[in-house]
């Protein structure tokens, strides 16, 4: 079998395949809100990966290196644990499971953890992309944390192909520091849970106790459908930009110091919520006004 051959006819075809799968999966993340530590990583398998894997035993091909279930590989890294078991979910139902790895160690002890994943592409959705060519393809999908991900990527660097020959005294202290990284991963969690809390905490609080709060994306969110009688209504990254704007400009810090200023100051009647903010930054401009002038004299 003429190993070289056969790859070069079909990297063409392999490469158009990952650039197709990859897209989808950044479309699928986005539109599900997924954090990502990196732009997701894919590469379809090089020639001398391939020889190598077939020297080395470690696969046996029968009748064309298509059977090799990583031919093509997408790497996809999450800032945070919780979302692994989704991400997992989402592809599960948006391609075809063929088998799941899970690379985890025993409880007393430390190193790689990772999902892996062996995908194909479901038949309705080749149809409907004209992706018959495509139907029987595989790829491997591996998703890590970020800790996982510098366990990898650094054990890779220092032990591939030669962990046998590095002393136990460096193994066990590289292992240790694997200990650490899934220390980090559980505070990071924790801390995302604890931040939401505090979100969700300003949005139940009493308007009286978030007077008395820093101005925030979510303090100002709560100011501002106050005093628009539930008319404010940006979306998320809307109100953050405004909210940020807002504490740049006019150098307004205290969410109570800010509904003082806009309090009872807008007609409300006729008017929509974009023309709400321009009321507001008008407000905002004229105390600024006032206020430089009164330094000016």
């Amino acid at each position: 079998m003429d190993v070289k051959s056969e790859y070069l006819n079909l990297k063409e075809e392999y490469d158009d395949f990952l650039v197709e799968v990859k897209r989808n999966i950044e479309k699928l993340l986005k539109n599900n809100n997924i954090p990502i530590a990196f732009d997701i990583l894919g590469r379809t398998k090089t020639l001398d990966s391939i020889e190598e894997k077939l020297s080395s035993k470690r696969f046996t091909i029968k009748k064309s290196i298509t059977e090799l279930n990583d031919l093509v590989g997408v790497r996809i890294v999450l800032l945070f644990p919780e979302f692994k078991e989704k991400v997992v979910d989402l592809l599960c139902n948006k391609f075809q499971l063929i088998e799941r790895i899970q690379k985890k160690n025993p409880v007393d002890k430390f190193g790689y953890n990772s999902v892996h994943l062996i995908l194909g592409i479901k038949e309705e959705w080749a149809k409907s992309l004209n992706f018959e060519n495509h139907s029987l393809k595989r790829i491997e999908i591996q998703i890590r944390t970020i800790s996982e991900h510098i366990w990898a990527e650094t054990s890779h660097v220092l032990f591939y192909k030669k962990e046998e020959n590095i002393p136990n005294a460096i193994s066990r202290d590289f292992h240790r520091l694997s200990a650490l990284l899934e220390i980090i991963d559980e505070n990071l969690q924790n801390i995302k849970n604890r931040v939401q809390r505090h979100f969700q905490d300003v949005q139940e609080n009493d308007y009286d106790e978030i007077l008395m709060m820093d101005l925030n994306s979510e303090t100002f969110r709560r100011v501002m459908l106050k005093n628009s009688n539930g008319l404010y209504d940006y979306e998320d990254q809307r109100n953050k930009e405004l909210s940020s704007r807002i504490e740049k400009n006019y150098n307004i810090l205290n969410a109570g110091y800010f509904d003082t200023l806009i309090a009872g100051k807008v007609d409300l009647k006729g008017l929509k919520s974009d023309d709400f903010v321009h009321q507001v930054l008008y407000i905002l401009d004229e105390e600024k006004k006032n206020i430089d002038d009164s330094e000016s004299r």
